[in-house]
């Protein structure tokens, strides 16, 4: 059972890093061979979570014939209606059966209660949105229908201890295309439900990349903070960026970037065409852990989160970004660069790292957190790194080449490290 604890969460009393894959439709989409398969492949990569939404994914691929939350209408237009009375008994059936494939493999669920499309006021209720004009359209699902749809859920699937997100892709700014009094409505009900159903659940939020505020009652009644620094060429830097504001404002409990750039997924707002690989990935990640998001990431790979499968008949992709098949995703190599890193923060930090205040190093693009017996520096560009300003003692380190994984002897000669031959990035681990 997951716990928190100051900065940090903890697995039947461990320290536990929360490394979790992101299959948004996992109860939609997958057939079990396929999905003991993905998890067996997952979990030898050192991944110990799944991000799930427990409803439909609105922008995913079409899913399994009948394998619908509720009753379902469809329409000449492609819209369709649920009747949200009448939960499909044999869908949260074979979703539990799911879940117990995860408990069997010591994997924790993380599951999404209501994406900001069942939820009014959120950006993807905004008809002028040119993405969703591509997708199908909200089903906002009536308020007086949480309270038994909560808690439904919430007593089906608490005997499997997961990790709750009370909601999907939502900010509470007010802008044009939000209206947070409604979502901040909704989202107060869906929280209070949940948690007198699972009294000791753990519970967060999954906020957009664009958010910038959250209610002050949804940060104090929830166990950790999760953001994501998403898919915008504009918004990367807030891998680190939001940590490191949400530690100065002085939040002490657990922060994750739950929604890492995905990889092979095209970079938004790119002047050309171009799609996030896995270095990228590894930068957004190494930059949010030694800054302060220490307490996990959450990966995700485009053809993963949609089940995209080329060789199910019937499959149509509703958006306008095409994924790769679910198998190919399986091949990239950045989830293995996250299984390096959560074993390596475990490794020279499993007792805590605190980040080094940026203004100590010579560009914000370098991150750098520290214990009593390590220091730990992500170099993006892996030129000669000056870290006079924080005092290190001349003589050997370990850096290692992050492109290969591949382990090296450095140097350090009047507080600069050298350069070694490293093609991408790397990380440099300094022994005190």
């Amino acid at each position: 059972m997951i716990t928190t604890k100051g900065k940090y969460l903890y697995k039947d009393g461990k320290r536990f890093f929360y490394l979790a894959d992101t299959c948004w439709s996992g109860f939609t989409s997958i057939e079990m061979p396929d999905w003991k398969y993905y998890l067996d492949t997952r979990k030898r990569e050192g991944f110990n979570a799944i991000q799930i939404n427990v409803l439909r994914q609105y922008d995913s691929t079409a899913p399994i014939d009948e394998r619908e939350p509720f009753p379902i209408v469809y329409h000449d237009d492609g819209n369709y209606e649920y009747d949200y009375t009448k939960p499909n008994q044999a869908y949260f059936d074979n979703a539990k059966k799911m879940l117990e494939e995860m408990v069997k493999r010591d994997m924790v669920p993380v599951l999404v209660l209501l994406w900001g499309n069942f939820v009014p006021g959120t950006w993807m209720n905004d008809n002028k949105n040119p993405f969703l004009s591509r997708v199908h359209k909200p089903q906002i699902m009536p308020y007086e229908q949480l309270h038994d749809y909560i808690s439904y859920v919430v007593n089906t699937f608490k005997e499997f201890n997961p990790i709750y997100f009370v909601s999907g892709d939502v900010g509470f700014d007010d802008t044009e295309d939000q209206q947070p009094e409604k979502t901040i409505k909704y989202y107060r009900e869906v929280l209070k439900v949940a948690k007198e159903a699972d009294p000791d659940g753990v519970f967060t939020f999954h906020i957009n990349d664009k958010a910038k505020t959250m209610p002050e009652d949804f940060l104090n009644d929830t166990n950790m903070y999760c953001y994501q620094s998403g898919h915008g060429i504009a918004n990367q830097a807030n891998a680190y960026l939001v940590p490191e504001k949400m530690r100065k404002e002085g939040y002490k409990k657990p922060i994750i970037d739950a929604e890492l750039c995905y990889e092979g997924l095209d970079k938004f707002g790119a002047k050309q065409p171009a799609k996030y690989s896995a270095y990228e990935v590894r930068e957004a990640a190494w930059r949010a852990v030694l800054s302060g998001s220490d307490a996990g990431l959450g990966y995700g790979s485009y053809g993963i989160w949609p089940w995209n499968d080329n060789y199910r008949e019937g499959q149509q992709m509703t958006g306008f970004l095409k994924p790769y098949d679910w198998r190919e995703c399986l091949k990239f190599r950045g989830a293995k660069d996250m299984g390096f890193l959560k074993d390596t923060v475990l490794c020279y930090g499993a007792d805590g790292l605190n980040p080094v205040d940026s203004s100590l190093l010579e560009s914000p693009t370098i991150r750098a957190a520290e214990n009593s017996d390590y220091l730990l520096v992500y170099n993006p560009v892996a030129n000669p790194i000056d870290l006079s300003k924080l005092n290190v003692k001349d003589g050997q380190c370990k850096v290692v080449d992050l492109q290969t994984l591949r382990p090296l002897e450095g140097s350090i000669k009047n507080g600069i490290v050298a350069m070694e031959p490293v093609v991408e990035d790397e990380l440099i681990v300094i022994k005190k």
